[in-house]
């Protein structure tokens, strides 16, 4: 590996190497060498709006910004004189001049600090500590760093009414310096463009063009503005109440199979906010609502439960584990294996699922175990699942020349996959959408298809019969009108590209005829050569498989063997069991809805929320989140991801591992040999080596079904609209109001 070139600068009589393509702030900062900027960051191009960073430069005329200055051999460079320290004491005067700044200059500050700390809870900013960033403004510290101590201009207030219609965060404008980070983020990282610069001068002020909602703005509310901006004027609905965070844990989100990394803030006791981290190397930085604003309110959800519940006539009444685990072992005791479902959640983390599998099979004897896909996609699940085990690294769609796009939007959902399509797209890929309704790739769509589902199988098999110069059949009559001449084109790109992606989304698994559109892009993979990337939102489907808490497959049966012979069709075989048979007992572990269950006698219930219908279980176990738990995740791209525990349990809320160990134990079926996460992975590691810290993409054999599919009885079963954990993936809690987002 050859070393980077690099050449020497001189910073404040310190000589540094730097890298020929780095401006004087990015190298002056990778030595801890302090340069203030607000309008900087490290994932934006240079811009130069603040002029608080800048210098003095040998051989230079006047104070050159050091964030637009690139870095030059021998350069010599001076941050700390007295005429740049006086330069940005002004320039930072005029920020000040519309901006309120008692909370910086006023002589009270530490008693403010001492008996008003609440205060920063109210809607408008009007004194020292009425702001929602007080204490972790970037304006503060700067002004601290640089040692302003006073201002000789006149404080104009702009007077801006605070905005607070839109869910998740509001803005207050009057705390705004003009930065322009949100700008550049919203266009420029996420390629959304809802954010502008509107009117002019003293009025000047930020938002979606022609007065218009973020909403109807087409907003993703991805939260990436509000991460960038460096004072209190954008700011977070629920976090802002919690005021300076503690700590912070590095963790997965859990909401989706994109395995996005977060940041989660903490209290002693509470996650009070989760940033995105850019420097992952999954998704870098690139998260979506869920992930920013959905986790506070759901893990302190008013809902949530905290103790064990057993119902009676009047009603629920708490109960200790004790009794719980009692209650649950004496139902399990003696119950035939057919007697029995056990239906289990791919939200769970990896090594909950493994002790799920080991329960089911080693203290049930049974392979009965369902889980939300086999509801979801009934006959149709060997092909989807073949296709998700073999989904390609999101890094495909970069490289791409011609993208296909079915049932995908990434408006609520699935942002690293959206916006590496929408990069390719203005990267000059040739970006074809097919959906039942506008997505967000619509705009950089060459072609956009908005048909209902039940015609999403003719435009594929149209795209090919294009791609292979055929002659299109009667029943593609109406789509050869509507966009013959824009299609010939988009085709024509797809049979010279070496290169096509086809981005498949989770609209596939509630359509009709998904059947018909799964058989459309099997030939477009195998016959056509096509990558295919599937966003689905079963978090930890491919954890499921690897584990086998799946019916006929075991622990490590799915996983190809690295000297396995590519020539060699390898399969497992997945067990369909009759989901209309009536059981003694259903036990529910993680998932919400009950409306696709068969008849039972007793329902216990495992999970955090409670269920969104009107079925009751008999009894509920309380567990531990995402946010409370450690363990791994395998994303929809087969890496290994870890989970770290960021709180401890709320109330007495248990991880799902240590509950059906202690079921196990008190049924008298023998002693499972782990006490914590790292034992559970010590025995994971035996079948799976060298697992978690598997280096390369986990690789899956294919499925095949045997048997016939046994349904729930009325024809196909009512789609499972999955969630994580008690709240549909299509919704995300504001306050107190649920906000449906399509598309997620």
């Amino acid at each position: 590996m050859t070393k980077e070139k690099t050449i020497q600068i001189t910073i404040d009589n310190k000589t540094i190497d730097a890298r020929p393509n780095q401006t004087i702030l990015q190298a002056a900062r990778e030595y801890q060498i302090y340069i203030p900027s607000l309008c900087a960051m490290e994932h934006l191009s240079s811009y130069g709006a603040c002029r608080l960073c800048v210098v003095e430069v040998d051989g230079l005329r006047g104070f050159p910004t050091s964030c637009t200055t690139p870095v030059e051999e021998g350069m010599v460079i001076r941050t700390d004189t007295a005429e740049v320290k006086g330069l940005r004491q002004e320039v930072l005067k005029l920020l000040l001049s519309e901006h309120p700044a008692s909370c910086l200059f006023c002589t009270e500050q530490d008693e403010c600090k001492q008996y008003m700390g609440t205060i920063r809870k109210v809607g408008a900013t009007t004194g020292c500590r009425y702001c929602p960033n007080d204490h972790r403004c970037e304006l503060q510290q700067i002004a601290e760093n640089i040692g302003l101590t006073e201002t000789s201009y006149p404080v104009y207030y702009r007077n801006f009414p605070v905005e607070k219609y839109d869910p998740f965060y509001d803005r207050d404008y009057n705390l705004c310096i003009l930065c322009g980070r949100c700008v550049r983020v919203c266009n420029n990282v996420r390629l959304n463009g809802t954010l502008s610069f509107k009117q002019r001068g003293r009025v000047t002020t930020i938002g979606p063009a022609f007065d218009r909602s973020h909403i109807d703005a087409g907003c993703e509310f991805c939260g990436a503005c509000v991460t960038a901006c460096p004072t209190g004027a954008l700011s977070v609905k629920v976090s802002k109440w919690y005021g300076r965070p503690e700590g912070q844990v590095a963790t997965t989100c859990n909401y989706c199979s994109a395995g996005c990394r977060l940041i989660l803030q903490t209290t002693k006791t509470d996650v009070i906010d989760a940033l995105p981290d850019y420097d992952s190397a999954v998704e870098h930085g690139i998260i979506c609502v869920k992930g920013r604003f959905g986790i506070t309110e759901y893990v302190h959800s008013p809902l949530r439960y905290g103790t064990p519940k057993e119902m009676t006539p009047a009603g629920y009444n708490d109960i200790s584990w004790e009794e719980a685990i009692a209650k649950a072992a004496g139902k399990l005791s003696g119950l035939k294996p057919d007697d029995c479902l056990i239906v289990v959640s791919p939200q769970l983390l990896t090594e909950d699922l493994f002790v799920a599998q080991q329960f089911i099979r080693q203290v049930t004897g049974s392979e009965e175990v369902a889980s939300s896909f086999i509801f979801d996609l009934d006959g149709d699940a060997a092909s989807f699942i073949n296709l998700a085990l073999a989904s390609e690294p999101f890094e495909t769609i970069e490289k791409a020349q011609g993208i296909l796009a079915v049932g995908f939007d990434s408006t609520y959902g699935y942002s690293p996959i959206g916006v590496k399509a929408k990069q390719a797209a203005q990267a000059g890929a040739s970006l074809m959408s097919l959906n039942s309704f506008e997505s967000n790739l619509d705009l950089l769509s060459k072609i956009a298809f908005v048909v209902n589902s039940s015609r999403w199988a003719d435009v594929l098999d149209l795209t090919m019969s294009r791609m292979s110069k055929g002659k299109a059949e009667k029943r593609f009559a109406d789509l050869v009108e509507m966009w013959g001449s824009d299609l010939n084109k988009t085709c024509e790109t797809f049979s010279c590209s070496s290169h096509n992606v086809l981005i498949v989304g989770p609209g596939i698994i509630d359509s009709p005829d998904r059947g018909k559109i799964l058989r459309s892009i099997e030939r477009m993979k195998n016959e056509y050569s096509w990558k295919v990337v599937v966003a689905h939102q079963y978090t930890n489907l491919a954890g499921m498989f690897a584990m086998g808490a799946c019916p006929g497959i075991k622990p490590g049966e799915m996983i190809k063997e690295a000297s396995a012979d590519k020539a060699v069709v390898l399969k497992a075989e997945l067990i369909h069991i009759d989901l209309r048979k009536k059981r003694k007992l259903i036990y529910l572990i993680g998932d919400a809805s009950f409306d696709s269950l068969p008849e039972c006698e007793f329902l216990i219930y495992q999970n955090a929320l409670p269920p969104q219908c009107s079925r009751q279980p008999d009894l509920i176990l309380p567990v531990s989140l995402f946010t409370e738990a450690s363990g791994t995740v395998i994303s929809a791209e087969g890496r290994v991801l870890q989970v770290k525990e960021a709180v401890a349990p709320y109330m007495d809320s248990k991880p799902d591992w240590w509950i059906l160990k202690s079921i196990a134990e008190k049924m008298g079926k023998g002693k499972m040999k782990f006490n914590d996460v790292s034992s559970i992975q010590g025995e994971i590691k035996k079948i799976i080596k060298g697992f978690p810290a598997v280096k390369k993409r986990i690789e899956f054999k294919e499925i095949e079904v045997k048997g016939n599919v046994k349904t729930h009885g009325k024809g196909k079963p009512a789609a499972w609209k999955s969630s994580y954990r008690g709240i549909p993936l299509g919704e995300v809690v504001s306050g107190i109001k649920v906000i449906e987002l399509k598309g997620g």
